[in-house]
């Protein structure tokens, strides 16, 4: 049901119900849909390829993009469907046994200076526009198999043309590590704000400059470490005012639907909490809707479950105006029980259904 903003007129019209997907984690599509990188998972491949020439040098198999310099490494199923007429059996395992961050593909390069720098560039699916500011971030893990340092030189450069980058090159990043990554065994986030000239149509992930920070994982210089990379994000923002890079890169970018205790409606404190990471998101990007979709367990009668849910919605929302939310965005639905995300006989708990969930388009 589509509510109108007075509570009152709520108890005066027919009641229609609004179907809406749902589900206990919440796939954010505002930042797929915004995202200007092309295949940000590495999870589009080449299914017509049938064959390589060495193991050792498999990234022609990932779609939408290339080695930037040297032979960085993709990590997929299909390669097992790929020939290859120099084979290298276990070529990858040495790097080490990570699964990737999300679905089935992921990229590795050695991060180093001179000889041994690899790394991977794609064209945007737009190039970036002059004096805006791009949210980027990018998810890495050090390989826990040869690696013997860690590093905080890795990140993005972007470039006007497909750049052409060599073992001599001294390209600084725009966005950089603001700490070591050492961790072998989790996702770490490199993440930052990037000021576009407004020619830019390439990025680039690695390090592409002759001395990387860092230091060895046993004590001493930094070496080399091999670095395994997934989920790229680029995203335009609004200009944000008064923001530090770090305070963006802390913020929530995966949702999941907010839950109420049963009998409640009140946007209480824990729900304020849970609702100001959504704020801060519409505040920094760019929005064409926020959809606040209410729902409530089937305890009661369809018609006082629907009024419940749809009070819970207009809470929310009254909560998102007065954060600063402007209100033309806002549409407010309310599902009653009609959408529950826990069924008879499923051993979540029922109170789950007690929720608001929140499409941001």
């Amino acid at each position: 049901m589509r509510v109108p903003n007075s509570k009152f007129c709520l108890l005066l019209v027919a009641f229609s119900i609004a179907f809406v997907q749902s589900s206990i984690s919440q796939d954010f599509a505002h930042s797929i849909a915004q995202n200007l990188i092309p295949n940000p998972s590495f999870e589009n491949v080449n299914t017509t390829l049938k064959r390589l020439d060495m193991e050792m040098q498999n990234f022609g198999i990932m779609k939408d993009w290339k080695p930037a310099v040297n032979s960085p490494d993709a990590y997929h199923p299909r390669l097992e469907m790929i020939r290859f007429i120099h084979k290298s059996p276990n070529f990858l395992k040495q790097f080490g046994a990570q699964e990737p961050r999300t679905g089935e593909g992921k990229v590795g390069m050695y991060i180093a200076g001179g000889a041994y720098k690899e790394g991977v560039t794609a064209k945007l699916k737009r190039p970036l526009s002059a004096g805006k500011y791009y949210y980027f971030h990018m998810y890495v893990s050090l390989g826990e198999g040869i690696s013997n340092s860690c590093t905080s030189s890795i990140g993005s450069y972007f470039s006007a043309r497909d750049p052409k980058i060599t073992l001599t090159s001294k390209l600084p990043l725009h966005v950089e590590s603001s700490k070591m990554v050492c961790d072998t065994k989790g996702w770490a986030k490199v993440c930052g704000v990037y000021r576009a000239k407004g020619t830019e149509k390439y990025i680039s992930l690695g390090y592409f400059s002759i001395d990387p920070r860092g230091k060895s994982v046993k004590g001493g210089k930094y070496d080399t470490g091999y670095y395994f990379v997934d989920d790229v994000l680029l995203m335009e923002m609004r200009d944000p005012k008064n923001l530090v890079s770090g305070q963006v890169c802390d913020m929530a970018l995966d949702f999941s639907p907010i839950e109420f205790l049963v009998g409640e409606s009140e946007a209480y404190k824990e729900i304020q909490k849970a609702l100001d990471s959504y704020i801060q998101y519409v505040s920094i990007f760019k929005v064409n809707s926020v959809k606040i979709i209410g729902h409530a367990e089937d305890a009661g009668s369809s018609f006082e479950n629907e009024i419940m849910s749809a009070m819970r919605a207009i809470n929310v929302k009254q909560y998102m105006i007065e954060k600063g939310v402007d209100e033309s965005l806002i549409e407010v639905i309310a599902a009653g029980d009609t959408e529950p995300i826990v069924t008879t006989g499923s051993d979540l708990d029922p109170e789950s259904n007690n929720r608001v969930e929140i499409k941001i388009d």
